[in-house]
């Protein structure tokens, strides 16, 4: 059962209270229904502000986003206001304090009746609790608040996923960054390192079992070998960084398991909707070949695979 926080707690009692009218609650000029719980003290946001944000979103019941735990939003104000929107009111909001709003789908769907998503149906509401976590009055110290926070997040999955492989008497090596790699055949070749094209079979699942790749499998539209050049991990038809430092601890020849946590893999924006945000990866791989990376040609591998195809792994 998922962990209920105070501040979950404090959201569903107030769409309570205000369900059967027990709070008394503003409506901005657009009509949104809201109440602010304010700290009081805290620096007011104005225009140009850096606000780092979290929010916990329902749709009637259910739970929709939650960024608490995770990686907050971080974004700048301007003067622009959106009717029905939580942008009508950020100038009477200050450093600390959190709000709660309604927006009935009903609304939107008279406003702009061809722009409600078909996940919402007439009579749901949403019911978002904010909170005004910190102002920032220039770029760098955003910046760095934002770093210090993935950096938090990615030792915490590490953990998360060490502690998922020690439950299960799964042993693993650990990268530099956090992933973990489950070595079932050493192979004999020459080493997968940074300058090296590996020739790659693999299977990506969730821990759930959930596939959403594979190169053995020719619904996923790439069956073969796949080309991954190793040792450009952030780079245009690199690797992303867990998959690629797994790599470099296998040889031409081995068969392996990379477990990754999801900030070293797709973190908050996967490419694939059988990705979930934040989801720990596992994959299954065998190194058929390796050799030296050549220079770039203008045409795409033959497996299809290419920049922003989605299969950066």
């Amino acid at each position: 059962m998922k962990k209920i926080t105070g501040l979950f707690l404090c959201t569903m009692i107030v769409a309570a209270l205000l369900s059967c009218g027990g709070v008394s609650y503003k409506k901005t000029k657009g009509g949104m229904p809201y109440k602010v719980f304010s700290k009081g003290n805290g620096q007011p946001i104005d225009t140009g502000s850096l606000i780092k944000l979290n929010l916990r979103r329902l749709l009637n019941d259910s739970l929709l986003v939650d960024t608490y735990d995770k990686l907050s939003f971080y974004f700048p104000i301007n003067q622009y206001k959106a009717p029905y929107d939580i942008s009508e009111i950020w100038f009477d909001l200050k450093e600390g304090d959190s709000i709660v709003t309604i927006q009935l789908i009903d609304t939107f769907m008279r406003r702009d009746p061809g722009g409600v998503p078909p996940i919402f149906k007439k009579g749901d509401r949403l019911i978002t609790h904010f909170k005004i976590e910190k102002i920032f009055k220039n770029d760098s110290a955003s910046w760095a608040d934002q770093q210090a926070q993935m950096e938090d997040l990615r030792k915490r999955e590490v953990e998360e996923v060490g502690a998922y492989l020690k439950k299960k008497n799964i042993n693993a090596i650990k990268t530099k960054s956090g992933a973990y790699v489950e070595i079932l055949e050493p192979g004999a070749g020459i080493d997968i390192d940074s300058g090296i094209t590996a020739s790659t079979l693999y299977k990506g699942t969730s821990f759930s079992g959930k596939v959403f790749d594979s190169s053995y499998d020719s619904a996923f539209g790439h069956p073969g070998p796949t080309p991954f050049k190793i040792g450009m991990a952030g780079q245009p038809g690199g690797l992303t960084k867990g998959f690629d430092e797994a790599m470099m601890e296998l040889k031409k020849g081995s068969k392996a398991r990379f477990y990754i946590p999801s900030m070293l893999a797709y973190g908050p924006q996967p490419p694939s909707p059988d990705i979930k945000q934040f989801e720990h990866l596992i994959f299954e791989v065998q190194i058929v070949d390796a050799k030296p990376t050549v220079a770039d040609k203008a045409q795409l591998p033959a497996s299809g695979h290419g920049p922003g195809d989605g299969h950066q792994h």
